[in-house]
């Protein structure tokens, strides 16, 4: 974390003396004498999911020097050892960022994983205590009509509350940087600050996370399904990529506690005697009771670490002891003679999925500085297809994360691994791969179908020292 100028900390300090003064006015208005009658089910769900939410307060550059942007958004505890889940756009590009818990001082977070493509991230504060998490529920039943609660940070006023219902499910919906299919509509008001925060059922569960509304229209307002959370989480945090580890267990996101889906054969799971149906108890003492709990226990080991596992099998208690394995690294290429830029092949056609290409003549072909939709520019409007063919230099080895977005479908290959698909005909949409790449050159393939309307390819990456950008020319090469 960068160390922010004078002028911002005293401001910060300021904000947080506010905070606290709110906060205690808040304690002191709370009263035993209440009637009962005005403790409902909609009441008591607040109270219950209040010290699970955070009020988020972002600082970021504004483009003038020694002038900083106060950005408000929220989050939910999702793990007790401070892990919180929040919206990308929420944390993209800052600076310093704080965390208010219900009645608590504001803590600053650390950046553990962002999905910009999904518009999700993950955050981690640290606390002496463990936090109180909410209950993660399901969103594969929703009902039209259902009431809802939403728990916020709106315009910096902490842990605000609105009410309002399910009004309309599988909606779609863009943030500027992401298309989101799969949202749910709510009613319950929403504004900016709301960003990254609890959509709650009347069981108290957590089954969406708010990202944005319709601006110019009243009360249409947009939350990220839980259970696209539950499916994207394990690709979000990808463990074994960051921290270059070998476990192999894949566990099943939607089951109520951490049941084995599957094992990598050979894996360091699978020698030790790991199969699929196992119920994860506990690693290392710690106890794992669904599947978010393994997600976040996992994050950080090592390879030759020895973790202890309890497990059930039947009605069978089993101790499991694992030592962790190194991951496998993509070969570079050999040293060959290189000479910078791509070479792409020009296709005429109709299609609705990417097509076989070999089977395919070229109307045009040559040599580009970058993969590009405009290559067709002067040739064709619509109705055609590109391939890119070269090497992608990688000059530090660590975790990237490879963006591609298209209108209409594209893939993206890295040595022979297909690293991102997103085919198919749609608008511009965009794709994220992981991987953990050793330093060197390696083999690359982008292709690309367009068939009518807009005509848009962009290949970007982030990894180690380097912003989520699109991929430079210089890294790009070709055969001399």
């Amino acid at each position: 974390m960068q160390i922010i100028p004078n002028t911002l900390n005293l401001l910060l300090t300021e904000f947080v003396s506010i905070l606290i003064l709110c906060s205690n006015i808040t304690s002191l208005a709370e009263d035993n004498s209440i009637p009962i009658e005005r403790e409902t089910k909609t009441v008591q769900i607040i109270k219950s999911s209040l010290p699970s939410v955070a009020a988020i307060q972002t600082f970021k550059e504004s483009g003038t020097k020694g002038i900083y942007n106060i950005q408000a958004g929220s989050a939910s505890v999702i793990h007790e050892d401070g892990y919180l889940l929040t919206n990308e756009h929420v944390v993209s590009e800052i600076i310093q960022g704080n965390a208010t818990l219900y009645g608590d001082s504001p803590k600053s977070f650390e950046v553990i994983a962002t999905m910009a493509s999904e518009d999700l991230a993950i955050i981690k504060i640290n606390s002496e205590k463990k936090l109180p998490k909410i209950p993660i529920g399901r969103s594969n039943d929703l009902l039209l009509g259902e009431p809802v609660i939403t728990i916020g940070n709106p315009g910096g006023l902490n842990h605000s509350v609105s009410k309002g219902i399910i009004s309309g499910l599988n909606r779609s919906t863009s943030t500027g940087a992401a298309f989101l299919p799969w949202m749910i509509q709510t009613s319950a008001a929403v504004s900016g600050g709301n960003s990254g925060g609890p959509l709650i059922n009347a069981l108290g569960h957590q089954i969406g996370t708010i990202t944005s509304k319709q601006m110019g229209s009243e009360n249409i307002n947009f939350a990220i399904a839980m259970d696209r959370v539950r499916e994207v989480l394990p690709t979000l945090l990808s463990q074994e990529l960051r921290y270059g580890y070998w476990l192999g267990i894949k566990i099943d996101m939607y089951a109520e506690n951490a049941k084995v889906q599957s094992v990598d054969e050979r894996s360091p799971a699978q020698i030790s005697g790991i199969i699929p149906g196992d119920v994860i108890k506990s690693i290392n003492d710690q106890q794992i009771s669904n599947a978010f709990d393994f997600q976040f226990e996992i994050i950080g080991l090592s390879p030759m670490q020895k973790i202890a596992l309890k497990i059930s099998r039947g009605n069978k208690i089993l101790d499991i002891d694992i030592t962790v394995g190194e991951l496998e690294l993509l070969k570079p290429s050999p040293e060959q003679n290189l000479k910078k830029g791509l070479t792409y092949k020009l296709f005429k056609g109709e299609w609705s999925k990417l097509p076989e290409f070999s089977s395919l003549n070229p109307i045009k072909s040559g040599s580009v500085k970058t993969p590009s939709a405009e290559m067709a520019e002067g040739e064709i409007a619509d109705q055609y297809a590109l391939s890119f063919d070269g090497y992608l230099e990688i000059k530090e080895e660590g975790f990237y994360t490879f963006s591609l977005s298209s209108d209409d479908g594209s893939q993206f290959i890295i040595g022979e691994k297909l690293l991102i698909n997103n085919d198919g005909l749609h608008s511009f949409m965009a794709i994220e791969g992981r991987i953990r790449l050793p330093k060197g050159t390696f083999p690359i393939r982008v292709t690309f179908f367009e068939n009518s309307g807009d005509q848009k390819l962009e290949l970007r990456y982030q990894g180690p020292g380097i912003k989520m950008q699109p991929i430079p020319e210089d890294v790009f090469f070709q055969k001399n």
